[in-house]
């Protein structure tokens, strides 16, 4: 068994880091401690005070498979389904062939979606684990923590050293590209652009103004930029009514919608009208359910191995997307064998991950190092039963050492979370989680930490 290789968050400036950090620093940030927006005075997850320090070379590595993959993504339809309604409304839509029909002509306007790679960092570099798209992938929000940790390290605050570590601003990238793709689709914006964020599932009246407002002031600095006026509105999808051609809340034209919760309303038919007439940006529409769902990293692979793809792009795609299939009782090859898959997971548990194709949050997860063989079993039935499940080859995070809630030094295991917006890469953070409590699941809702990333300026490396 190869030994687990251990890495630093802070690279080769550990020392640096620790002998110039106050004393009294804490291991995770304070909201309330700090001018932060108003949303996250409360935030519920723990954002370590530490930096996790990457070099270029892993920077490089992340914005090469945050820009391609998702374009080859959007390949799928009519690579592996040719384009038939019949086909993907059986495998992505419950054998609905009229909603396929529809989603599929969403998919033809070919607009791009923001995305998030959760990616782990192995022996063998960075693998795929889930391409989530849409405008509810999450995470871009912490990066209002980054001015926090410069103020806890001289290294990072000093005017002399402070240039050699820059970390994306994910909040202002995906702005700039929101903004963009809003002003490419909407060819009728003369001044004022407007977003729709329908956030009426939030019970809390303060919840719900902190969410407008902080987006809002997200928005107002982006469109200042560019000399345009605007606001972010909301309210039920519902109100939303085509008009003379244009997309209205009430007076208001709307030019953008963005959904950020999943546990939401269907949209109605004047929003998907408006968006067939380019009236609006809606990114969230029918086509996102080929884009979203996890037994797309198998597909992409068997296209991959077929050479559907250019030759750089196959080569991407298998080096990068640990083996990954959907669970059924059936044949597969594997390594140039023809092996019965349910046989195949059975007899792999250890070096297997189960999970939904359309879960989030680390929901319907089983790690098969972590379950006994009865729970794998029923993991097995689970997927049987419920379909659209998939195994996947386990991945095991590099050990990388960071500061515990105690603030000592010990392994981790990392989830990174890399942002893709167009072509843009939109930067990365990480979700932390301490070996000796690993359970295999390292996700913010089960209680990992949270990171900022900070690429390093290689010009330190050797100092």
């Amino acid at each position: 068994m190869i030994k687990t290789i251990e890495k630093n968050i802070l690279l080769n400036k550990f020392d640096a880091f620790t002998n110039q950090a106050a004393t009294d620093i804490p291991a995770w940030i304070n909201p309330s401690a700090h001018q932060l927006p108003s949303l996250l005075e409360n935030y519920i997850y723990p954002v370590s005070s530490w930096p996790v320090i990457i070099n270029k070379e892993m920077a490089n590595e992340l914005r090469e498979l945050c820009v391609r993959l998702p374009k080859l993504l959007y390949k799928i339809p009519e690579l592996y389904f040719q384009n038939d309604p019949k086909k993907v409304a059986d495998y992505y839509y419950g054998g609905n062939e009229l909603i396929a029909q529809y989603a599929l002509i969403c998919h033809e306007k070919k607009i791009d979606i923001g995305c998030r790679l959760d990616l782990t960092h192995t022996e063998k570099g960075f693998k795929v684990l889930e391409v989530n798209i849409g405008s509810s992938i999450g995470g871009w929000q912490v990066q209002s923590f980054e001015k926090a940790i410069r103020k806890y390290h001289p290294y990072l605050s000093n005017p002399e050293t402070a240039t050699y570590f820059q970390s994306e601003n994910s909040q202002e990238n995906y702005l700039t590209f929101l903004i963009d793709k809003i002003l490419a689709q909407v060819s009728s914006i003369s001044g004022e652009l407007n977003v729709f964020m329908p956030i009426e599932q939030i019970q809390s009246e303060k919840i719900k103004k902190d969410s407008l407002d902080f987006f809002d002031v997200l928005l107002q600095k982006e469109l200042q930029k560019r000399g345009l006026k605007g606001k972010v509105f909301s309210d039920k999808l519902t109100a939303l009514q085509l008009k003379q051609g244009k997309l209205y809340l009430n007076n208001t034209v709307v030019h953008g919608i963005i959904i950020l919760s999943l546990d939401q309303e269907e949209p109605p038919v004047d929003v998907f009208r408006a968006f067939l007439m380019d009236q609006v940006y809606f990114p969230d529409n029918l086509a996102l359910n080929l884009y979203g769902d996890k037994r797309n990293l198998g597909l992409l692979i068997e296209l991959a191995a077929q050479e559907k793809f250019a030759n750089e792009d196959n080569e991407l795609i298998l080096k990068s997307i640990p083996w990954t299939a959907e669970i059924k009782n059936r044949d597969i090859i594997h390594q140039k064998e023809t092996v019965n898959l349910l046989d195949f997971i059975r007899k792999n548990r250890e070096n297997l991950v189960i999970k939904s194709a359309r879960g989030y949050q680390g929901k319907d997860v089983f790690i098969g190092k972590f379950c006994a063989d009865a729970e794998w079993e029923e993991a097995i039935s689970l997927a049987l039963t419920e379909t659209d499940f998939i195994a996947q080859e386990f991945s095991d995070s590099l050990n990388y050492v960071a500061p515990n809630k105690h603030n000592q030094w010990t392994p981790h295991k990392l989830i990174w979370g890399a942002f893709g917006f167009g072509d843009t890469y939109g930067g990365v953070w990480v979700r932390m989680s301490e070996v000796k409590t690993d359970v295999g699941i390292i996700n913010s809702a089960t209680g990992a930490v949270e990171g900022i990333v900070y690429e390093m300026d290689d010009a330190l490396l050797d100092d």
